[in-house]
């Protein structure tokens, strides 16, 4: 037992240590010379990054070990107005950090092209280089990553040009070589065996415009990286392979399916100049007798009129349903028929969109569903949304809501989004908005992009609006600060009005049964570019029940009750 003290008191001990090294203010002049070259050159706002303030402890982005800088993120940032009218590839302060580890500016405008000190000039500890989405443009320098420790070099999504440098393929501890979506064009470039003394995991160049032989170039990456991703381009030869760590489809290869049409491959090279090998032809196929075409096309025609007429069917079957069911609703309502339908003279027209049924639409996890199964709802991944939001880290957190965290993320093409993580207490709450969101849609309720399940954990992802909610928009922001606002007018303040009734009128009067809410205040009430509502905060939501109004009313304001009135968003 005193020896387990001891040890628990030891691991404290280093903790400690070790957040005081975090913590530690910046100590050398160089970098602090370096990043205020960075701030200066690339225009950052004081919100990120303020002035007279210490750059380790107080400025985004920027990671500090041991009073030294080994870190720099603009990822997301955005320039002040003044530099956004000229932004340009301007970041020679790395050069002062010479401590720095890692640089990533995804999705941060750095138009231009890559310096040339890109070659030798990096900090030599520098392992990780993003720019992805930077729209960066020209060419690579030959050499570019020859003088560092590069393990990770992202540069897709760019409109990057010419031939990839094969000296790039020869640094040896290249783990991570991202050069898809751009425009490069030439060879696939050669690697040699044994060019690098791990084996690395990734190489991506798909979506570009390669092309020549390459099926020996292939094999021979695959001795350097473990996964090759050469679709999207023009690379032709003999494939036979099926081997499920490379991707060449959507190419002009022979031997294996997924390829593009011969007489594009060959459009393609005729414009290079380059000869295509030759790629053999599917014969036509006869053509079928008189007699027997008359057959066919009789039978033909029998199936399609048979298939109309079920159709047909089905479809009156279907509008016979439907009156049927409205009118039992319609007669349910009774004496306030009438009143319903004077108020729905009055009310602003709306659509009600049962999304269930498309492709895209989020709907409730099934109970069947394994419980480590992971389950994607729309086109966002789990992978996907790490790296939107950063990790899950701090820096892209907003709140803690009462039903999970709250991130701020942006996607690989730029958009941004906002992302629920839900842990293992709060499943159950959610149960109900992925009930609502799966039945129906509004113009004033926040749209909800997708529904993912990953282990213990459940992420919703929303559309982002770029005013947030009301609760930042009713504070008057001082005007002569680069992000001053003025308070809100009152044309405004009664269109945001007017916007929260429209969607709570939908939720009681529209749906059927009727939904509330449980959580209006000014932090559910979100609003875009142009300040229109769209509701949010929909966890609480519940159905109405068919019980007496008083038992229902009782039990929505025993569950309000238990809410916490200081905790903003969903």
């Amino acid at each position: 037992m005193p020896q387990c003290r001891l040890l628990l008191a030891a691991v404290a001990l280093l903790g400690a240590v070790a957040a005081a090294v975090a913590q530690q203010p910046l100590a050398s002049p160089s970098d602090l010379a370096g990043l205020y070259s960075l701030r200066a050159s690339l225009g950052l706002r004081a919100r990120e990054w303020p002035a007279r303030a210490d750059p380790c402890t107080a400025w985004a982005g920027v990671m500090c070990r041991a009073g030294r800088v080994v870190g720099v993120s603009v990822a997301g940032f955005r320039r002040t107005r003044l530099a956004s009218r000229a932004p340009a590839f301007a970041v020679d302060g790395l050069r002062n950090l010479t401590a720095l580890e890692l640089f990533n500016a995804s999705g941060f405008p750095l138009p231009g092209e890559v310096p040339a000190w890109f070659s030798r000039d990096l900090p030599q500890p520098l392992a990780v280089l993003d720019l992805r989405y930077a729209a960066v443009n020209g060419t690579l320098p030959p050499d570019l990553g020859s003088s560092g420790n590069l393990t990770r070099l992202l540069l897709s999504g760019n409109s990057l040009s010419g031939q990839v440098p094969e000296t790039l393929l020869s640094v040896k501890g290249l783990r991570v070589l991202d050069l898809s979506t751009n425009n490069f064009t030439g060879e696939l470039p050669s690697v040699s065996v044994g060019a690098g003394d791990v084996a690395a995991s990734l190489f991506n160049i798909s979506g570009n415009s390669l092309y020549g032989v390459a099926t020996d170039a292939i094999g021979a990456l695959k001795t350097r990286f473990r996964l090759v991703d050469v679709s999207s381009n023009y690379l032709d030869g003999n494939w036979n392979g099926s081997d499920a760590t490379v991707d060449v489809s959507v190419n002009c290869f022979s031997g294996v399916s997924g390829q593009r049409r011969h007489v594009d491959c060959e459009d393609f090279y005729r414009r290079e100049g380059v000869r295509l090998v030759d790629i053999p032809v599917p014969a036509p196929l006869p053509q079928p007798s008189p007699e027997k075409s008359r057959g066919i096309s009789k039978n033909v025609l029998i199936g399609v009129l048979a298939a109309a007429a079920a159709l047909m069917v089905m479809f009156l079957v279907a509008l016979l349903f439907c009156l049927m069911r409205r009118r039992q609703r319609g007669g349910g309502r009774g004496a306030e028929t009438n009143e319903e339908g004077a108020r729905g003279m009055r009310r602003r027209d709306s659509s009600v969109n049962p999304v269930a049924s498309s492709p895209a639409a989020v709907s409730p996890r099934a109970d069947a569903t394994p419980k480590d199964a992971i389950t994607v709802f729309g086109e966002l991944t789990y992978e996907q949304l790490v790296h939107a939001t950063g990790g899950f880290g701090d820096d892209n957190l907003l709140k803690h809501g009462h039903s999970g965290d709250i991130y701020h993320g942006v996607l690989e093409n730029g958009a941004h989004v906002i992302v629920k993580k839900i842990g293992t207490k709060s499943i159950n709450k959610v149960s109900s908005e992925l009930d609502f969101y799966s039945r129906y849609s509004h113009e004033r309720i926040v749209p909800l992009l997708g529904h993912l399940a990953n282990n213990d954990e459940e992420f919703l992802s929303y559309k982002y609006m770029p005013k947030a909610d009301l609760t930042n928009a009713l504070h008057k922001k001082p005007v002569d600060t680069e992000d001053g606002l003025h308070s809100l007018d009152w044309i405004t303040r009664l269109k945001i009005a007017t916007g929260v009734a429209e969607a709570m009128c939908f939720l009681h009067d529209e749906c059927s049964p009727p939904f509330v809410h449980r959580d209006i205040q000014a932090s559910s009430v979100l609003l875009d570019d142009k300040f229109e509502v769209r509701l949010g905060s929909m966890s609480n939501i519940c159905a109405q029940q068919s019980a007496g109004s008083q038992n229902v009313f009782s039990r929505i304001l025993r569950s309000s009750k238990s809410l916490d009135k200081n905790t903003s968003g969903a």
